[in-house]
């Protein structure tokens, strides 16, 4: 064992020269710490760029979802309004169904020539906004 160790220790002492002449000159190490400088100072610029574009996107992400936060709380508040309607629109047209069939009398379907209640065109509606009134 002991042989074991002194052939491995010999194997070190022996690499130790050759090593220290993969080093060069003063000047070479010189040379090579300055350019291992310089590319660790591009690394970090490249590292700081990276960073803030990350954190730009994150900006830029979260004022998008507020945003889209907000419009879907109007369309939210808009398809109420219209459902309101709606409802409001379908209770108006069966009171005028009601009123032309007779107070007791369910709605008939028409037939061809249609004894059934009148309701308005779309071109009615869109030239009387309040054509509702009338009924």
């Amino acid at each position: 064992m002991s042989n074991r160790k002194r052939k491995s220790g010999q194997q070190q002492e022996a690499a130790l020269p050759e090593e220290e002449a993969n080093y060069g000159t003063l000047g070479e190490i010189m040379v090579g710490e300055e350019d291992y400088r310089q590319k660790r100072a591009r690394n970090n610029e490249a590292v700081n760029r990276t960073r803030q574009k990350k954190k730009q996107e994150e900006v830029d992400t979260s004022v998008k979802v507020d945003s889209l936060r907000m419009e879907n709380s109007a369309l939210e508040r808009k398809v109420e309004s219209l459902q309101k309607e709606l409802s409001f629109l379908k209770e108006m047209f069966m009171a005028y169904a009601k009123k032309e069939n007779g107070a007791g009398a369910a709605p008939s379907q028409p037939s061809n020539g249609g004894g059934g209640p009148h309701v308005p065109g779309p071109s009615t509606m869109k030239n009387d906004p309040l054509w509702w009134h009338a009924l």
